[in-house]
């Protein structure tokens, strides 16, 4: 987009994007900025992972004229922030520089927050969490509950999944898949230890490790692959590491079942991209993931750290392929109708609606 084409009196928000590495926060961003820019007038600051010729991007001195400029009718500007440093920003341009601004916060981490980070959320002006789960871990209740959704039209249903894996060319006739960073929270060695129990009763069956695995956890994949060799299933594991972000919904496709088995996370896209792929989860009860996946209908719902429960539910699906039809077929509609981009970033442009009175575009 050329920077000439939008001017100071049409950045009513501003969507700070200050984080370098690409990750799920940057994802759920550039996801809804795709529907909002359709919806108002908005400006990102800060270009990394965005795509200029789409979206306007603006730097720090850019950031610092258009908010000088008052908006007509006495209204504010909203500034949406997802992480600490965006917070610490937006309270320096508003309670500093005396910016007309009102200042969001998306909390979606199911810890306690910091210190740092509590003293930030008292400085915005509506806080927004992800789920119900997530906003326990608030001072105080969130002013809003707007679940995660994604672009389903990224990730189509895949009916015949033998033939989408047998497509890929990869060794088996069916795959369960474990996606995201290979670390101990993601529950990775969860997933390796179930497999190792359930996989010889289904020799059909591969299991697909799909993730970057930073030097910090090296050891940690040495200790997986060690148990999988002791276990003699080497060949029944494959680990595709990062793969390209335009090949994963080939992926999600390919799939008859997703293990979402997180220690701790979020809210967590991963159910949500297998299911609208056709695809029903195994998922733990943590981030958005009980919100997303009805127990028995969509997938199954296991506890945090069970590396048990996952084998019983891998052997409940794997094992009764009307049930795991039904299960594919359910996970798409749910995705259709409660969990779609569209849905999230209309919900957004609302909250900014009641801050600062704005003009749909349409």
């Amino acid at each position: 987009m050329n920077q000439a084409d939008f001017s100071s009196k049409e950045s009513i928000v501003i969507i700070p994007n200050l984080g370098r590495r690409f990750s799920g926060v940057t994802s759920t961003m550039l996801q809804t900025l795709s529907q909002q820019i359709r919806l108002i007038d908005l400006a990102v600051w800060g270009g990394v992972h965005v795509d200029s010729n789409k979206y306007p991007v603006i730097g720090f001195w850019r950031l610092l004229r258009i908010t000088k400029t008052p908006l007509s009718d006495d209204r504010h500007r909203v500034f949406h922030a997802r992480r600490n440093v965006e917070m610490l920003c937006g309270i320096i341009l508003k309670y500093v520089f005396g910016r007309r601004l009102k200042l969001l916060f998306t909390s979606t981490a199911q810890r306690n927050h910091s210190k740092y980070t509590r003293t930030l959320i008292r400085y915005m002006d509506a806080v927004i969490t992800t789920s119900n789960r997530a906003g326990r871990y608030l001072e105080k209740p969130a002013d809003f509950v707007i679940p995660h959704g994604i672009r389903i039209d990224r990730y189509p249903c895949e009916s015949n999944k033998q033939v989408a894996w047998s497509r890929l060319g990869l060794v088996g006739e069916k795959g369960i898949g474990i996606f995201g960073r290979i670390r101990p929270q993601k529950g990775v060695d969860l997933f390796v230890d179930a497999m190792i129990e359930s996989l010889p009763r289904f020799p059909e069956y591969t299991a697909v490790i799909v993730g970057k695995v930073t030097p910090k956890f090296e050891g940690f994949v040495r200790d997986q692959k060690a148990k999988i060799k002791a276990g003699g299933l080497e060949k029944r594991f494959l680990w595709l590491g990062e793969v390209d972000f335009e090949k994963l919904p080939a992926l999600y496709g390919a799939m008859s079942i997703v293990a979402s088995v997180s220690r701790v996370e979020g809210f967590g896209l991963t159910c949500l991209e297998a299911m609208s792929s056709g695809t029903p989860a195994i998922a733990s009860r943590t981030g958005g993931f009980e919100l997303v996946v009805r127990d028995g209908i969509d997938g199954v719902i296991v506890d945090c750290s069970n590396s048990s429960q996952i084998a019983s539910a891998f052997s409940r699906m794997a094992g009764d392929p009307l049930l795991l039809q039904s299960m594919s077929l359910s996970s798409r509609k749910r995705i259709e109708e409660s969990f779609t981009i569209e849905r999230e970033a209309l919900e957004l442009v609302r909250v900014y609606n009641s801050y600062s009175n704005i003009k749909f575009k349409y």
